[in-house]
């Protein structure tokens, strides 16, 4: 094969040329992603201010939990992105989010939701459609700022933290966000025999810490715009699919199609029940409005009364009365973990890793990000390739 190397240095040259021309073109890609990144940070902190409300609950409620299936119902009806120039590229709009938190200072549980302040008309007459005895109120000052703003000063102040995000964690399957954890649809039968409820276990873990311990948890969630829904649900019909191909045919043990003798065949099997019952639950799952969720906790006490294994266990394990193998259950984000060891990757400067992850975490928590986000995600893997995480 010849190769004509006048040629291509005829085609270098008249690239070489038009250097400034490439030069322009790149620094308008990235002045527009950087117009885009900030515009859409002034769109959710400037343009749309943020508030929190307190929710008390009755001790005694006779509202099923499928009241509260129909307030995120309606959260997902308020869902906003931008649908024209001007509102992505001038306005800098962007889907919004809510903070579903739950606190306890010692012991003392309270519920908070904070949102844009924009939504307050739209999520009180939702919550006293569904909630008409719950009590609903502005609070004055967020509780985060009963400490001190940075993870550095905490512990300057003798307290201790361990913070995490929850993810999915779902194995043997490419699609793990189409497998629904265990819903209250699972524990109606509980409820109606022996009247339990499933939020008991988050409130009795909040209520049993010492007076000196701080137990935080927020579940940020943001409506799923339109342009993302047929997307996961066709996520959805792929992962059925699959199911009942892996259960079309009978398999011997090492996963081989066992033939027929006499037809030469593959022998044909109907679905197992664990597999119609997979099948029947992301149909479900996939059927109803979908949501970008983060789930993040934070547990603080002082040095002398800080105990790291109730820290990494007590959400986890409140998250995951609702884990199904079946189904779908939650796992540590080990990247966003407070805990950094020498012997786990990438091996050297645990006490810069731990540092830098509590700083990482404890900020989020306190300005609720929510994810995807473009700068978030930047330092995020920039940090994990240096090492900090």
């Amino acid at each position: 094969m010849f190769l004509d190397f006048s040629a291509l240095q005829n085609i270098g040259s008249r690239f070489a040329a038009y250097w400034w021309l490439w030069l322009f073109l790149l620094i308008l890609f990235l002045s527009l992603r950087i117009w885009r990144m900030y515009i859409q940070e002034y769109y959710k902190k400037i343009t749309n201010p943020w508030m929190m409300l307190e929710l008390r609950f009755p001790r005694e409620t006779t509202q099923p939990p499928k009241a509260m299936e129909q307030v995120f119902a309606a959260l997902h009806a308020i869902r906003n992105s931008a649908s024209d120039f001007e509102e992505k590229w001038w306005d800098g709009e962007t889907p919004l989010w809510f903070s579903f938190e739950a606190a306890s200072f010692g012991g003392e549980v309270h519920f908070y939701l904070f949102i844009p302040a924009i939504r307050r008309s739209h999520i009180e007459a939702t919550f006293y459609a569904n909630y008409p005895d719950i009590e609903i109120t502005e609070v004055a000052e967020d509780y985060i700022y009963r400490l001190p703003p940075t993870a550095a000063e905490l512990y300057a102040k003798r307290y201790r933290m361990f913070g995490n995000e929850l993810l999915l964690a779902k194995s043997g399957t490419s699609r793990p966000a189409v497998y629904p954890i265990r819903t209250y649809i699972d524990f109606e039968a509980a409820v109606v025999e022996k009247e339990i409820d499933p939020v008991a276990t988050l409130l009795e873990t909040l209520a049993r810490i010492k007076p000196e311990e701080h137990l935080w948890m927020q579940i940020l969630v943001r409506p799923k715009v339109d342009n993302f829904i047929p997307a996961f649900h066709k996520a959805g019909e792929d992962e059925i699919e699959g199911i009942k191909e892996r259960g079309r045919f009978a398999r011997t043990a090492a996963g081989q199609v066992v033939i027929d003798p006499i037809t030469g065949l593959p022998v044909y099997t109907i679905p197992s029940p664990a597999e119609t019952e997979q099948m029947k639950a992301i149909d479900r799952k996939v059927s109803k409005p979908a949501f970008d969720v983060v789930i993040r906790y934070l547990y603080i006490a002082p040095q002398g009364v800080f105990s790291s294994s109730f820290g990494r266990r007590s959400i986890f394990n409140v998250m995951n009365q609702y884990a199904s193998e079946s189904f779908n259950k939650f796992g540590h984000h080990v990247f966003a973990w407070t805990l950094a060891k020498l012997w786990y990757a990438p091996y050297i400067f645990p006490m810069r890793r731990a540092a830098a992850r509590r700083e990482w975490l404890y900020e989020k928590y306190r300005s609720r990000t929510m994810y995807p986000d473009t700068i978030t995600e930047a330092i995020f893997k920039m940090k994990l390739f240096q090492g900090g995480f």
